[in-house]
């Protein structure tokens, strides 16, 4: 055992099944003056991780107040991804009684979302700059072809007479002879 300062804080570890990613047991996060167990230590404490094979169990461990938001939703740590080794949480939802298939944390969702947030913002910006530009473009084409027609064709001024438009008939009756 390592005897930590009263400044060190030791974040939580998670205990997963190598093969599923379910959780065997998560160790609580703690602070102030404290001993940070080993992995050995950790399997004759905990119950749950006594009676595995060591091989087949894999640890990550968080830094202290990781994830905090949350657990502080109610987050609860269900398995961990095996790919990219981060913890997925189940969430309570009142309101429906079914089993929630555990997802990406909510501070993963948020910080996607973000980074998502700033490419687009970064695209859009681009964008506007390139839709300036084509307008910009189509103006000095617009004033090229204007300046090579001849002034007569560029502006016409003729209108068309009233007495050319076309007048709707109304369709004639019949009387019917009977």
């Amino acid at each position: 055992m390592i005897e930590q300062g009263p400044e060190n804080k030791i974040g939580m570890k998670i205990y997963y099944d190598l093969n599923s990613g379910n959780a065997i047991v998560i160790t609580p996060e703690s602070a102030g003056i404290v001993v940070e167990t080993t992995r050995e230590q950790d399997f004759k404490l905990y119950k749950a991780l006594d009676d595995k094979v060591p091989e087949s169990v894999g640890m990550i461990q968080l830094e202290h107040g990781e994830y905090s938001l949350d657990r502080a939703e109610g987050g609860i740590i269900e398995r961990v991804d095996l790919g990219t080794l981060k913890p997925l949480f189940s969430y309570p939802n009142p309101i429906a009684q079914e089993p929630q298939v555990p997802g990406i944390s909510l501070s993963d969702q948020i910080s996607d979302l973000n980074q998502r947030l700033l490419e687009a913002n970064e695209q859009n910006g681009q964008l506007a700059e390139e839709s300036t530009l084509n307008q910009i473009a189509l103006m000095e084409l617009h004033a090229m072809m204007l300046s090579l027609m001849p002034p007569e064709e560029a502006a016409p001024t003729e209108e068309v007479p009233a007495e050319d438009v076309p007048v709707e008939q109304a369709p004639e009756e019949t009387a019917n002879e009977e």
